[in-house]
């Protein structure tokens, strides 16, 4: 008998075991073709940025949380969308969970390795472009979910929204009289802890109640009570 369950056990966990192997080669052979088309030494890919540049751990305090952030949002979505069953009523929210999960992704991708400001630039794609195809997917989200975003705290997402347009504005007109670093980046990180918040909110909604419903239906009946 328990050998017959360890087989059952091996049998379902197999699957896993090859994707966690697929992501690893996948990472590594990533790493390995800029090893040799960049002639970029392994050590700088594989070593904690600070330890590389051999500058002081405190460098880039306030961007490392900002990638424990996107990471968290994208997360949340992402694992929301699987756990949230089929059902009645139910293909808008998962569907708008797993978008919201992919667009935190690219976002939190686009922030780490600086896609908008150094990557694209460096092989002839203007940053003014990037910024025109983000503005885009960000208009046709919200087009395409604004009937499931009404059912949210959607002002949390307006926060974040207003404030990552907010960062933008002040990367692209770079005001002389006010310190980048503070204001811009400020910003951005207000921004992406209301992103985070508001994610965590929808994701414990729609778990909890099977689909997003309209906000005053989630009071319990204590809360009518207080309410009234």
């Amino acid at each position: 008998m328990t050998t017959l369950v360890t087989a059952m056990r091996l049998r379902s966990t197999f699957p896993w075991i090859i994707l966690v192997f697929l992501v690893s080669a996948l990472l590594i052979g990533m790493m390995l073709v800029l090893h040799v088309w960049q002639e970029i030494p392994i050590g700088d890919m594989v070593r904690d940025p600070t330890a590389v540049a051999g500058v002081s751990i405190y460098i880039g305090f306030l961007s490392q949380f900002g990638i424990f952030f996107w990471a968290g949002a994208a997360t949340v979505c992402l694992f929301s969308a699987i756990v949230l069953r089929p059902g009645p009523g139910r293909y808008d929210t998962r569907f708008f969970l797993l978008m919201s999960g992919l667009l935190s992704l690219v976002l939190g991708f686009d922030d780490v390795f600086l896609l908008h400001e150094a990557f694209f630039p460096h092989i002839g794609i203007p940053e003014l472009f990037i910024f025109s195809c983000y503005g885009l997917f960000v208009l046709y989200y919200l087009l395409r979910f604004y009937r499931t975003i009404l059912n949210t705290d959607f002002l949390l997402l307006g926060m974040a929204l207003g404030f990552f347009a907010l960062s933008v504005l002040l990367d692209l007109l770079d005001p002389q009289f006010l310190d980048p670093d503070l204001w811009e980046d400020g910003a951005k990180v207000v921004g992406i802890v209301s992103w985070l918040i508001y994610y965590l909110r929808t994701g414990f909604v729609a778990i909890r109640q099977g689909e997003l419903v309209p906000t005053r239906a989630l009071f319990t009946e204590t809360e009518r009570v207080n309410v009234q």
